[in-house]
């Protein structure tokens, strides 16, 4: 509380409405915060926050409207709010602690079994607010207190000053919240859920390392290091971390919201399984570090891997047991169909399905002869016919089940070497830029239908200064898939990087006459003509 107390200015039993204020504890940007109590019940001590007006009431009523609907130990307790000469007042409990910031500058950083304890405690705030349908917006070291001893540490988080009711699509561009702990759809005006989890992994991060993982000189260059590049894995600052403890922290900082945890509630999971790891059960953190070895949580995927591709083999041979043609022929198809899919190749593609569809002609055939071979041994025709029939469409139907199953495995089988393959390049190049991309792009070679790998590519390039190649690789790209739209506002930003305005607005013009509307095209189009007209 040091540091607190040397800007406290004492405002010794002030009366404010049925409160009395006692001195100041906070100093914000919106506002001042003291402690106080209430008149009725003067042994308990609560925080007074007094916002500002900016002269719309209706926004300054938002934090105490949020607040009033949750519930929580890690949530900062409202009691009371009121407007009192044109500024809104905010009264909840009292927190006898300082922010996690000023925390961590008087420690340098925190060990990894209290970082836990904030990342447990923090997500699982989360997961309460999210459930109420609350995206906080701007989660950062200074809006979480930390309050308690070494064995009942408690973390709080406050401050929904900015936060929103999470919305469907947006009409206009909000960019609210603090840039180091700003997730990339956040910086495009549209944060959601995840956006949350990705500021507590950039908390998380400063924590365990004592640095920030993305820095910047400049706005511009804080956002194009969030958007492009790759912090330094902890177990290269730190001496000792659990390997599967790092690949959570890293999941969180996943750019694309696809490839980030999914919500609070799987974090919670995902840090309850690893507690319960065998790796956890030797805490000392001088055994959590290994380098010979895979950690555990690649040795999972790869076992995982191994289990989908015996799935796969089971369902495929179950598709296929009405008829040894037929099975073998559906297998072909669906094999060439997938190749077909992963390679963006379409005459395989439409192969792949003909071949399909001709595996049930065969199976009509085959049962028309086993008919009248049964005919011909003088069986009852009819009775034949009906019971093949009952048979041919079991089988049919069965058939197309089976095939959609091992179709689904073989999806997920390739989302799990993608995933596999993406981050052993990461493991082995680190942070050489040049190494990954070099990686990367011979992975590109070899899966060249695959837009997330060469949107990530061209990402890196970009981000490395090689504007020209990657301008020339979004354009390959696009001939792939003429209207993805990450591969677009690269190309767009590609040009821009190079000064060719012209050019850029073109490709704007081009996505926004498709989709109508769009934040980064939109803003990217407008920053184009202001160059143009100078």
């Amino acid at each position: 509380m040091n540091n607190t107390q040397d800007r406290r200015i004492s405002t010794m039993n002030i009366p404010l409405n049925q409160y009395v204020l006692l001195e100041e504890i906070g100093r914000g940007a919106h506002g001042i915060v003291y402690q106080g109590y209430h008149k009725e019940k003067p042994d308990e001590i609560v925080a007074v926050k007094i916002i500002d007006n900016t002269g719309n009431i209706d926004s300054l009523l938002v934090e105490p409207d949020l607040l009033s609907r949750l519930n929580h130990p890690n949530i900062v307790n409202l009691k009371d709010y009121f407007i009192h000469e044109g500024k809104l007042i905010l009264v909840t409990e009292y927190i006898d602690g300082i922010t996690i910031q000023s925390y961590l500058e008087e420690r340098g950083k925190l060990s990894t079994t209290e970082v836990i304890t904030f990342l447990t405690q923090i997500a699982d705030a989360l997961v309460h607010a999210h459930a109420n349908n609350i995206i906080h917006r701007d989660i950062k070291l200074s809006n979480i207190l930390v309050t308690g001893d070494k064995q009942n540490r408690r973390f709080v988080l406050v401050d929904f000053g900015i936060s929103r009711m999470a919305e469907g699509i947006q009409t206009i561009k909000r960019v609210a919240g603090t840039y180091h702990y700003m997730a990339p759809e956040q910086l495009r005006g549209r944060p959601c859920e995840q956006s949350d989890l990705w500021a507590l992994g950039v908390c998380t991060y400063s924590l365990l390392t004592g640095i920030k993982p993305f820095e910047g000189d400049t706005e511009q260059d804080l956002s194009k290091n969030i958007l492009l590049s790759i912090p330094q894995p902890p177990s290269e600052v730190l001496e000792e971390i659990n390997p599967d403890f790092e690949y959570i922290l890293f999941h969180l900082l996943e750019k694309e919201l696809v490839n980030r945890t999914a919500s609070a509630n799987a974090l919670l999971y995902e840090l309850k399984e690893w507690s319960n790891s065998a790796v956890t059960k030797y805490i000392p953190d001088k055994d959590f570090k290994s380098k010979t070895s895979l950690p555990t949580w690649e040795k999972k995927e790869r076992a995982e891997l191994k289990k989908k591709w015996i799935r796969f083999w089971i369902y495929a041979t179950l598709a296929g047991l009405p008829n040894i043609f037929h099975f073998a022929m559906s297998l072909g198809g669906l094999i060439i169909f997938y190749v077909g899919q992963e390679k963006e190749n379409r005459l395989k593609t439409f192969a792949g399905i003909f071949i399909m569809l001709a595996s049930f002609f065969v199976l009509l055939v085959t049962l028309r002869i086993i008919l009248n071979i049964f005919g011909m041994l003088g069986g009852d025709e009819t009775a034949a016919e009906f019971f093949l029939s009952i048979f041919l469409g079991i089988a049919s139907w069965g058939n197309v089940v089976f095939i959609y199953i091992a179709v689904r495995y073989l999806t997920q089988i390739k989302n799990l070497r993608e995933s596999l393959i993406l981050h052993k390049i990461l493991r082995e190049a680190s942070q050489d830029i040049s190494r990954i991309i070099q990686l990367l792009k011979s992975f590109v070679d070899a899966n060249w239908g695959n837009m997330n790998l060469r949107q990530k590519y061209i990402e890196l390039l970009i981000f490395n200064g090689q504007v020209e190649e990657a301008i020339v690789e979004a354009k390959l790209a696009l001939e792939v898939d003429p209207y993805n739209f990450g591969v677009t506002l690269l190309l767009a930003n590609g040009y821009f990087e190079v000064g060719l305005y012209e050019e850029c607005k073109q490709v704007c013009d081009y996505y926004l006459a498709i989709s109508t509307y769009s934040f980064e095209f939109s803003d990217l189009k407008e920053r184009c003509q202001l160059n143009m007209d100078k």
